[in-house]
Order: C-alpha cells, then sequence, then structure tokens
C-alpha cells in the first residue's frame, strides 16, 4: 500500500480560511468596480448624447427660423422685443400674428419641439433675432438655444438671402444681348411653352456665344443657368452650371480657341436650385417712397449724374428732378428733403446746376433713377417738348442728355452694341471715390463713368467697410468714347469698380468694346451679375481706329467674400427668395434647462 505523507508540527490548516475570505473580498471588490464604471459609463454616455442633442436642437432652431423667412420673406419683422439678444441689438420687432413658441425667453416658458430623445428627454428650442442690420446689409443674426434634459447649448447663426451676389459672376444666359434680342434666336431657339429663350443645355443653336480663354480668371465662385463655352480659362473657385440635356455628364461646352485645357480648382456642379431674375428693378424704386420705406432713399429723374466723394458725400446732377421723395400709387404726391437728396432747381448747389447739388450719401438706402414719366398726374412730369429739352438737355433735338454726353467729336453710332445717351431716360453716370453703405439703381442705363486724365477711373471704396450696389435695369455700361473714325477719346487707363454690379435685362458691357485701342482692365472688386454675356474686348477686330491686335477691356474680377454674409441696402433679390445661414458659431448657452436667462 501507498503511504500517506503527514504535514510537520506547525499544522497550517486554519490558513484556508483566510485565504478563502481574502479572496471573496478582492472578487466582491472587483464585482463593486465593475458595477460602479459601468454605471458612470452609463451616465456618461447618456451626458454625451444629451450634450451632442442639444447642440442639434440649437441647429433645428436656426433652420427653424430660415425656413420660416424662406416661407414669408416678410418674417423678418417678428420676434420677442423683450428678449436679451434683441433688446440689445436695438432691433424693431413685433410679436407675429400667430404665436410662435420659439420666441418665448421667459423662465418655465414654451419652447419650440423637434423630437422626442431616445429615453423619452425632450429636444426643444428657443431662439432671438437681431435684425438691426437687415435693411441696411441684408444680415440677420440670430441667437438659438437648444435643450435636451439637463443640457443646453447656444449657436449665434448669420442668416441672409440666397441671391446673386454670393457669386463673384452670375449669369442667366452665357449669351451676347444683341444676338438673345436678334429674329434668328427669336426664330429659331425660342421656348414657346415658357416664353423665353432657350437655354444652351435645352438645345439653343442660334450663335453668339462667348467664350472663356486664357486671359479669364475667376477668383471666387461662379454660376450660370445656362452652359458656358470654356476654352482654357481658369476657375479657382466652385463653378456652378447646368448639364446638356443630352449629355448630363457634361457641365462646360468645351471650346477650341488654341490654348490647353480649362483650369478648375473643384470639378463644375449643378446648382441644387435655379436663381432667377426678376423682370425689372422696380422693387428698388417703391424704396424712394416715404409712406412704404422706413428709410426712403432719393429718387431722381432724368439722366443723372453722381460723383462720390471720398468723405462720405454725393455731389449729384439731375435737371428733370423735381421732387426726390413721392408717395402714392403712381407718386402723386412728393416732397424735397434739400439736406438728404438736394433741392431741385438751377441755383447753386442745385440740382439743376451745372455744378450739381452736393449731399451725404443716402446710408442704409437706395438712390433710383427713373426715366421722365409721361403721366401727368405723376409729381415728376414735365412736358417732353423742344423747348423742355434745350433748357434741361441742351438741345432741342435731344441728342444732348445735359450732363455733357456726348463728348464734343464723339460718335454713338458705330458700335456692334451701340448705347447712345437719352435726353429723357432714366440713366445715372457714377464715378468717384465711395464712402458708406449704399445702392445706385436706374430704370435705364447705369454708366461707370470715369474723368478724363485719370489713372484709373470708375468708382472705388474710399474706406474697407464701404459697401455699395450698382443696377442697372437695360444695361451696366463702362464708358468707352470713340471718334467718328473709332478713336479713342479717353486715355488708355484701367477702370476700377469697386461694389456689386446687377444687369437685370442686359450686360454689364463695355460701349464700342470692338473699337479703338486697348484701354487697359476692367478691375473688379465685388460681384458681378447680368442675365446676357457680353464680351468686353475684341481680338482680331478690324473696325476704323484699330490699333494692335486687341481693343475694349481686358477683365481682373476679384470677389469680395463679404457679400456671402452681407448685401449693400435694399439691393434687388432673386424672383423666388430663399435664405441661407452662411456663419454658425457656437457661445456660452443663454438659457438653462428651465428656461431662466443665464446672462
Amino acid at each position: 500500500m501507498t503511504r500517506l505523507l503527514c504535514r510537520p508540527q506547525g499544522d497550517d490548516r486554519g490558513m484556508s480560511l483566510v485565504v478563502v475570505i481574502a479572496v471573496t473580498a478582492v472578487m466582491a471588490t472587483l464585482v463593486v468596480a465593475g458595477t460602479a464604471m459601468a454605471l458612470s459609463s452609463q451616465r456618461h454616455g447618456h451626458r454625451t448624447a444629451a450634450w451632442d442633442a442639444s447642440l442639434a436642437a440649437a441647429y433645428g432652431g436656426v433652420e427653424d427660423y430660415r425656413s420660416r423667412l424662406t416661407a414669408n420673406p416678410e418674417y423678418w419683422r417678428y420676434g420677442n422685443p423683450a428678449a436679451p439678444f434683441t433688446l440689445g441689438s436695438g432691433s424693431a420687432v413685433v410679436a407675429p400674428p400667430i404665436p410662435n413658441p420659439a420666441f418665448d425667453t421667459t423662465p418655465g416658458g414654451s419652447w419650440g419641439t423637434i423630437v422626442s430623445h431616445g429615453d423619452g428627454a425632450v429636444a426643444r428650442y428657443r431662439y432671438e433675432v437681431d435684425t438691426s442690420e437687415y435693411e441696411s446689409l441684408g444680415r440677420i443674426r440670430l441667437r438659438s438655444t437648444g435643450a435636451v434634459g439637463n443640457d443646453t447649448r447656444t449657436v449665434v447663426a448669420s442668416i441672409g438671402q440666397e441671391g446673386f451676389i454670393r457669386f463673384l459672376y452670375w449669369s442667366d444666359y452665357e449669351i451676347m444681348q444683341s444676338a438673345a434680342e436678334g429674329a434668328t434666336c427669336r426664330n429659331n431657339a425660342w421656348d414657346t411653352v415658357h416664353n423665353r429663350l432657350k437655354y444652351a443645355w435645352e438645345g439653343r443653336s442660334c450663335g453668339g456665344d462667348v467664350y472663356y480663354g486664357g486671359t479669364d480668371v475667376f477668383n471666387g465662385p461662379f454660376y450660370t443657368n445656362d452652359q458656358p463655352m470654356i476654352c482654357d480659362g481658369t476657375f479657382n473657385d466652385v463653378v456652378l452650371t447646368m448639364p446638356l440635356a443630352v449629355n448630363p455628364t457634361s457641365l462646360y461646352r468645351p471650346y477650341s480657341c488654341g490654348g490647353g485645357p480649362p483650369s478648375f480648382a473643384v470639378p463644375p456642379q449643378q446648382p441644387e436650385v435655379p436663381i432667377e431674375l426678376p423682370p425689372t428693378n422696380a422693387e428698388m424704386k417703391r424704396e424712394t417712397r416715404y409712406d412704404l420705406a422706413a428709410n426712403p432713399g432719393c429718387l431722381y429723374t432724368g439722366p443723372t449724374a453722381i460723383t462720390f466723394g471720398s468723405d462720405g458725400t454725393m455731389t449729384v446732377r439731375s435737371p428733370w428732378t423735381k421732387f426726390t421723395q413721392t408717395s402714392g400709387s403712381g407718386d402723386t404726391v412728393g416732397r424735397n428733403t434739400a439736406g438728404r437728396c438736394g433741392a431741385p432747381g438751377t441755383g447753386p448747389n442745385q440740382l439743376g446746376h451745372a455744378d450739381g447739388a452736393t449731399v451725404p450719401v443716402v446710408e442704409g438706402s437706395l438712390v433710383f433713377v427713373q426715366n421722365v414719366p409721361t403721366s401727368s398726374a405723376n409729381v415728376n412730369y414735365t412736358a417732353q417738348d423742344a423747348a423742355e429739352k434745350a433748357a434741361r438737355c441742351g438741345a432741342a433735338d435731344g441728342s444732348q442728355n445735359g450732363l455733357g454726353y456726348p463728348l464734343a467729336g464723339e460718335d454713338t453710332t458705330r458700335s456692334r452694341v451701340p448705347r447712345s445717351y437719352g435726353c429723357t431716360v432714366g440713366d445715372v453716370f457714377v464715378k468717384g471715390q465711395f464712402k458708406g453703405h449704399m445702392s445706385v439703381a436706374a430704370e435705364n442705363y447705369l454708366w461707370i463713368a470715369s474723368d478724363q486724365g485719370q489713372s484709373v477711373g470708375g468708382v472705388t471704396y474710399a474706406t474697407s467697410g464701404s459697401v455699395l450696389g450698382l443696377v442697372g435695369q437695360a444695361a451696366v455700361m463702362i464708358w468707352h468714347p470713340v471718334t467718328a473714325t473709332g478713336v479713342n477719346i479717353l486715355a488708355v487707363q484701367d477702370v476700377r469698380i469697386d461694389g456689386a454690379v446687377l444687369s437685370v435685362a442686359g450686360t454689364m458691357a463695355v460701349q464700342n468694346y470692338d473699337l479703338g485701342a486697348h484701354r487697359g482692365n476692367i478691375v473688379l472688386f465685388g460681384a458681378v451679375a447680368q442675365k446676357y454675356l457680353d464680351p468686353t474686348e475684341c481680338y482680331g477686330c478690324t473696325g476704323a481706329g484699330w490699333a494692335g491686335n486687341t481693343t475694349g477691356f481686358g477683365t481682373d474680377f476679384t470677389y469680395d467674400t463679404r457679400l456671402q454674409n452681407i448685401a449693400p441696402p435694399k439691393f434687388l433679390q432673386p424672383s423666388i427668395t430663399t435664405f441661407k445661414a452662411t456663419q454658425v458659431a457656437e457661445v456660452r448657452a443663454a438659457f438653462d434647462p428651465e428656461g431662466s436667462f443665464t446672462g
């Protein structure tokens, strides 16, 4: 048999119980620690979810307000006057006719509701508006607070209208205006269903297309409702165009001009929603009616010249003007505010004097230049007979416009795109150094003028904070006079344009672009939008007065990125108004979960 080994003296059988107790204690500790960790992790995970959801709720508030604005562009007038953010901005808002719970800012008050959170908590939001800069700069600031459970987070968003000036370049049609309005396009490329010219992507084929070449560089976003013809241009920002119906993957029409392929910073894309031009800029004229506008602008009648001064003034010459602000449908009542718009008359410092009237720019509003009215009920009506034309324009036959145009020896009939100076039309000629925030609009042509002998002509900003809108109904014209033999009258000089330019029914065009020696460049800092696309220069034109291998002006366009967030006062908006949040930043929470303001 096998013999069992016995333990020596000092038996340790009592240690077994100690070991068992110790192991049990350690295991219990681990279980407790694990349970605590799990519970802590669960609470942390819950807080993270609620924390994130409260930020999403704040963004939901921004989207709610934006959608209300898009549905009703006048919604910017509504808010809670007692809200801390609104009160501090000095915004003049009123409660909406249909109560909006998100405007409540009282402790224990209402919130807007988005969705129930996963654990039953409700995602809520409330917001406050700052509309103090909407009429002057087109910008609304919204402070939106989201709440989920015991967490709140707040964001501040800048909201503005989606419009033409969110792009350095915007066009409706990529075709010359003269071709678009000619019989060939009307007969062969007219969309009878929509009563408009067809776009290239719809199969338009009637000539008059303008291509982009190697000298065309766009340092800003590019947009067209049409499809551009591109040889070797350079596009250093987003390009939004429409695809060809026969080839949806093609977002531009290649054109062979002997250069290399075009350069795109990012591949061209299709816009989400087309932006459409309104038919006229008449809405801007309404802003000069003192019975409608809170900050009425100045109305001038007939050809008008405006020279801006770097001190924030403008010198205005407008021989036909009788009343500078009107009231009533049909402008049947008028008034004059000499210190704001200048006094009519031919005396010193009056609108009809050769030196014009000098007044401050109409800060936060606009100037509108209208045709001489033909209705005798209009307070600015004047009979357009030979005697009146002689007195106001300087020529009984209307061949002068009373402002010194045309120049001595100038011919206005030679250009392929002739633009004459009417005696009774709503033309405005602008130049100088602009300081302030204002828009200028014309019922006919808006001319970018220059002083003879200047090294640089046009309109420039006197200060970096200035914002100017330039809107022409028929066209925005770069002044480029020539003689009867097609020779330049003005010296070679760049033309500078600082501002947001819009041609509602025409183009931004160069007068006599195909005649004379090359003048220099159009140097634009801002944005340009136009219905059609006219060339600014011509390669190989051989008309009288041609010198060298190009005529007209080259282009040097740079986008004013401020226009992503602000707009010139009373600037024309698309026919279908949409709003977009352009900037959103998180700030300290404005309210606690119970709805009390945190200070």
